[in-house]
C-alpha cells in the first residue's frame, strides 16, 4: 500500500467541506483506491461553518430529591480556525478487518502533515476536527432533520437530498442562517431525534472506530443537518 498526495478529488470520494487544502489517497499495489481524505489547515475562513454545541442544563434541589440533567443545543461557529479532515472515503469492497490498517495508516500520515502545516501557520489550529454524517433509518431519512431542522425551513420544506444537491458542502452555511440562535432543549425534540444526536451513519462506523484509535474523541458538538457527531483531537500529541 502507498499513500500519496492528490490535488484533485479522487473518483468516488465525497466532496471536501471547503476549498483549499489537499487530498491524501491510500492505494493498493495495483493502483486501486482503498481510502482517501481531505486535509484543511483552517476551516471556516471561506464561509461560515455552523454546528450545534451540546451542553447541559442541571435542575437540582437536594431538599426535594431533584437532580435532572438535560441536553441543550446552541448554534455557533466554535470550529472556526481549526484544522479539519473531511471527504472520508473507504472502498466498499473492504471488510472491517481489511479496512482497519488502511485507515490507521492514512490517518497517521494526515495528522503528521497537519502538524507540519500548523507549525508554519501564523495562527496555527489547536484542534483537528472531523464531522461524521448522522444516522439515517432504513428509508434514508434523518430523524434529527425531521424532528428539528425542517420546522425552520420555508413551507413546504424541501427534502434534504434536494438541498444537498443544490448547496453541496455549503449546506450547513445556508441552514445556519435559518435555525434559531436561542438555546434549544433537546427534551422538546421527538425521541427519535434525541436518539440520533451524536450518532454517525452506519456506513461511517469503520471511520469512527479508526478515528478513535487515532486519539479522536467526542467534541460535544453535532452537525446541524443530521445530528452527526464532531470528533476532535489536539494537534500536538
Amino acid at each position: 500500500m502507498t499513500i500519496e498526495r492528490c490535488d484533485t478529488r479522487p473518483a468516488g470520494a465525497p466532496c471536501a467541506q471547503e476549498d483549499g487544502g489537499h487530498w491524501l489517497c491510500a492505494r493498493a499495489p495495483g493502483g486501486a483506491l482503498l481510502a482517501a481524505l481531505h486535509l484543511q489547515a483552517a476551516l471556516g475562513h471561506s464561509r461560515a461553518r455552523y454546528s450545534f454545541h451540546l451542553g447541559r442544563v442541571v435542575h437540582a434541589a437536594p431538599e426535594l430529591g431533584l437532580h435532572q440533567v438535560q441536553t441543550t443545543l446552541q448554534l455557533g461557529h466554535d470550529a472556526t480556525g481549526e484544522a479539519e479532515l473531511s471527504g472520508l472515503y473507504l472502498a466498499p469492497e473492504l471488510d472491517p478487518d481489511a479496512a482497519a490498517p488502511v485507515l490507521d495508516a492514512l490517518l497517521h500520515e494526515a495528522l503528521a502533515q497537519l502538524q507540519g502545516l500548523a507549525r508554519s501557520a501564523p495562527h496555527p489550529a489547536e484542534w483537528v476536527l472531523v464531522e461524521l454524517p448522522g444516522w439515517r433509518d432504513a428509508q434514508g431519512r434523518s430523524p434529527f432533520w425531521d424532528g428539528l431542522v425542517r420546522h425552520f425551513l420555508p413551507s413546504p420544506p424541501p427534502e434534504p437530498a434536494q438541498l444537498a444537491e443544490r448547496f453541496g458542502p455549503a449546506l450547513s452555511t445556508h441552514l445556519g442562517a435559518m435555525l434559531p440562535r436561542q438555546l434549544i432543549h433537546a427534551a422538546f425534540l421527538a425521541p427519535a431525534a434525541q436518539a440520533a444526536l451524536g450518532r454517525c451513519a452506519s456506513a461511517l462506523e469503520p471511520w469512527h472506530a479508526a478515528l478513535q484509535r487515532a486519539g479522536f474523541a467526542d467534541w460535544r458538538h453535532c452537525r446541524i443537518e443530521d445530528g452527526g457527531p464532531l470528533l476532535a483531537r489536539r494537534l500536538a500529541g
